[in-house]
This record gives structure tokens, C-alpha cells and sequence, in this order.
């Protein structure tokens, strides 16, 4: 029996030998990598809720809510702005350093530590630690580019637990 051995088996090429192969597979290595962060970007700019595809239990409920993400050189800026049902207006800005590690964070309601992450090029998570509980946000971006999901579970200290929804639009 005789054994074939195609020209082209991979694990016999020598790529440096071949100079121009070598450039090419460099420049498509650089244009994947370039390429990846895509999805990532486009969470950036400013999204409002849309209240009737969204599931809020708060009381009362706000008016509007605004969530701006912008680039920052450690990774993100997560701004959450609500006009409450009075009129009172509401901002809270962090960093999203996107690493898992905890950090000291005061919030409107919340003093205690948060920690954010990147589950996947689409999705990211942020856990807030306070003295009464607990939450998790998952912000997710769909293939749908023009939305942005926040999936929030919170989990209070005497057992209780609220899971809410928001589906917010690109302006």
C-alpha cells in the first residue's frame, strides 16, 4: 500500500520561507484583531428606555431614564440618568474598568462596591455590593444594534428579590 502526501499538508509548510505568504497572513491577523472590538463600540453613545417593552418594579416608577456609555482610556463610562416621577432628576456616573475587581462605589442608594466584567464581545456585567443586598446588571446588545438590554436582579438582605428589564433605543 502506498501512502500520499499532498503538497499542501499543514504540518509540513515552512511560512518562513515564504515572505509574501508571511505578510499577507500578518495583515489579516491585524485586520481580525483590529475588527474584534466592533461589536463592543456599538454600545457606545446615549440609549433611552423604551417603557413599553421594558419591565420596571421600583416604585414609583421614573419618567425617563438615559444611558450614556463613552469610551474612557480604563475602559468605560456608565452613566445612568433618571427623571423620577416628581421631576427630581437623578445622575449617576461610574467607570467600568471591566476587570472583576471590586471597588469602593457610592451611589444614589448604594454604598458599598462595584465590580464590572466582560462576559463576551456583546455582553457586560456589573455587581454592586451594598450594605442592604446585592444587585446584578447584565447589559447585553442583541444583533439588533439599535437596542441595548439591561437585565437588573437585585437581591435585598431580608430575602427579597426584584428582577427588572429595560429595553433601551439608540437617539
Amino acid at each position: 500500500m502506498q501512502m500520499y502526501t499532498p503538497l499542501c499538508s499543514p504540518f509540513r509548510l515552512d511560512l518562513s520561507s515564504y515572505p509574501a505568504h508571511r505578510d499577507h497572513m500578518r495583515t489579516i491577523l491585524l485586520m481580525l484583531l483590529l475588527g474584534a472590538p466592533g461589536w463592543a463600540d456599538d454600545a457606545f453613545g446615549t440609549w433611552k428606555v423604551n417603557p413599553a417593552r421594558s419591565r420596571l418594579v421600583a416604585d414609583p416608577h421614573p419618567r425617563t431614564v438615559t444611558v450614556r456609555i463613552e469610551r474612557h482610556a480604563r475602559g468605560e463610562v456608565f452613566t445612568l440618568e433618571q427623571i423620577r416621577e416628581k421631576g427630581e432628576k437623578v445622575t449617576t456616573s461610574m467607570i467600568l474598568y471591566l476587570d472583576g475587581k471590586e471597588r469602593e462605589f457610592q451611589g444614589d442608594t448604594c454604598f458599598g462596591t462595584q465590580s464590572s466584567r466582560r462576559v463576551d464581545g456583546r455582553s457586560v456585567e456589573i455587581v454592586y455590593r451594598c450594605r442592604d443586598g446585592w444587585t446584578r446588571w447584565m447589559r447585553r446588545l442583541p444583533r439588533e444594534p439599535k437596542e441595548l438590554i439591561l437585565d437588573i436582579t437585585e437581591h435585598l438582605s431580608d430575602g427579597r428579590r426584584f428582577e427588572r428589564r429595560l429595553v433601551l433605543e439608540k437617539q
